[in-house]
């Protein structure tokens, strides 16, 4: 690596209790937008507990030394990782058109046809994001400045991803890009770098809103705003234009509490003892099997898909870890996630590599969407394979590219 490059890790430990406060607070404070009051005294117990938990871990794993050895046989050649980012993103392009054409028309723009999607294409996509991420991470790595032409494929990849309907992937795709950028310093706009500005507040305030117009705009395809976000005071915003642009996240956030007391009243003292946790990696078997989400929506009573099985239900991380362990799971929940990122941050700085360094935004961007979808998804751990697989691609194979500067 350049002697002139520098991995700076993200604050995380301020990022992370920031967000989850903000998320988990505006959703158990009785502000008056909300049209119901809600009894709140266990939401702020298990809040306490998520945020002591990550706290105390954080603090913790930073006391101890941790000694890597690397074993990977091989070579790394950057040419590798070029001709997959360019072989894998040509195909994920070529396969969402292909599944858009299949379906009859652009899924986004559907109300039910978003549930359409192929698994190769989903698999596909979520390979095309970690490629594009260990890309950008090598070139940064490389002393290579962040060009416009990187930034214009991030937006066509985004607009590609977010055709489809969904929101995660596009997140991880544009969050991950933004860690690996501020996290690796090079000669080139570290002026840009700084985390703490008014204008990332204002960037960060935009993305939120755009989040909720598309939220907004999916729901319109089936159902009316007003009854849809009926824990909400619509009559509240009739005269504030700026904060009515956040009613889609503001309800999503007040949903997510009343979902978690339901899980408190229906669970408290009968914990499924991890039995949750591992009901995603169940739904590989053969057979009909709930995941995770379908799980939740049974739990709370939600209503009936038309295959049967319950509504998918986000539980937000400390309503996932009380379902399988009460209270107790809860704090040490959130200790163990906090051992896990600080113990990738030890590692991505002593191999300063692009593999490791992708695996850091892809695990602090993941959890951070945990504090709202409660465990990682399958697709987080097909993730992690991928990184694996690429990685050892890139030290295994061998041949010649020319012109590749």
């Amino acid at each position: 690596m350049n002697e002139n490059i520098e991995i700076k890790p993200l604050p995380y430990l301020r990022i992370f209790l920031v967000i989850f406060l903000a998320v988990n607070l505006t959703g158990i404070i009785n502000f008056p937008f909300f049209s119901e009051i809600l009894e709140n005294t266990k939401l702020y117990i298990l809040c306490f507990l998520g945020f002591i938990g990550f706290l105390i871990g954080t603090l913790f794993t930073r006391t101890i030394k941790i000694k890597f050895k690397s074993n990977i046989k091989g070579r790394f050649k950057p040419k590798v990782i070029f001709v997959l980012f360019v072989l894998i993103n040509t195909f994920s392009f070529c396969l969402i058109i292909l599944t858009h054409y299949l379906n009859g028309g652009i899924l986004i723009l559907s109300a039910t046809k978003r549930f359409g999607t192929f698994a190769i294409t989903n698999v596909i996509v979520y390979t095309s994001i970690i490629i594009s991420l260990i890309f950008f991470a090598e070139r940064l790595l490389a002393n290579k400045k962040f060009k416009i032409k990187y930034i214009i494929f991030i937006i066509t990849q985004a607009l590609f991803i977010i055709s489809l309907g969904y929101r995660s992937p596009l997140i991880i795709l544009v969050g991950g890009t933004v860690i690996l950028f501020f996290v690796i310093r090079n000669d080139f706009q570290n002026r840009y770098k700084n985390i703490f500005t008014k204008k990332n507040l204002i960037g960060l305030l935009v993305v939120v809103m755009l989040m909720s117009y598309i939220s907004s705009f999916r729901v319109s395809l089936k159902y009316s705003l007003t009854r849809y976000y009926k824990n909400m005071d619509i009559t509240y915003f009739e005269d504030k234009p700026v904060l009515k642009q956040f009613i889609p996240t503001l309800a999503l956030f007040r949903f997510d509490q009343q979902m978690v007391k339901t899980i408190i009243e229906k669970t408290e003292n009968k914990p499924y003892y991890l039995g949750l946790a591992f009901s995603n990696f169940k739904t590989l078997l053969p057979g009909s099997q709930l995941g995770v989400r379908n799980i939740v929506g049974e739990i709370v009573g939600a209503r009936k898909m038309p295959n049967g099985k319950p509504w998918s239900i986000t539980p937000t991380l400390q309503g996932a870890l009380f379902i399988d362990g009460g209270y107790f799971l809860v704090f040490f929940g959130f200790l163990l996630i906090a051992f896990l990122i600080e113990y990738i941050k030890k590692i991505m700085k002593e191999k300063k590599d692009p593999f490791s360094l992708t695996l850091y935004a892809l695990f602090t961007i993941n959890t951070l969407m945990c504090i709202h979808t409660g465990y990682f998804d399958l697709t987080f751990y097909i993730m992690l394979i991928i990184i694996a697989l690429i990685k050892i691609m890139t030290y295994r194979i061998n041949f010649s590219l020319k012109g590749f500067k």
